[in-house]
């Protein structure tokens, strides 16, 4: 049987860098959540977009988490090329304004 490790990288990327928050804006992330959001949102559109070679949207509830999946479908796109395929978009505020960044 074949055993996968993953590690992290110690170094940010770079797609973080673009994001231009102050420190004392940035709420704590809960590393948890985010990886179950992560497995619960991209893990089926990976799957979709490598099956059928289709673009696929993810909606997130704002730019941070955005930001934190673009980041990791630049990487993960490295290896597989359907992530590219991957679109994510933080959903609608109140005012009824939809920002959207290719991931």
């Amino acid at each position: 049987m074949r055993s996968t490790v993953a590690t992290l990288d110690p170094r940010p990327s770079k797609s973080l860098d673009r994001i231009e928050i102050a420190a004392h804006d940035v709420p704590a992330i809960d590393l948890v959540a985010l990886t179950v959001l992560a497995v619960n949102r991209l893990a089926p559109a990976t799957l979709r977009s490598a099956t059928y070679g289709k673009a696929h949207k993810v909606v997130v509830s704002d730019e941070l988490i955005g930001a934190v999946f673009r980041a990791a479908l630049e990487q993960m796109g490295l290896q597989r090329s359907t992530d590219r395929l991957i679109e994510v978009v933080v959903e609608e505020d109140h005012s009824g304004s939809e920002t959207s960044r290719s991931g």
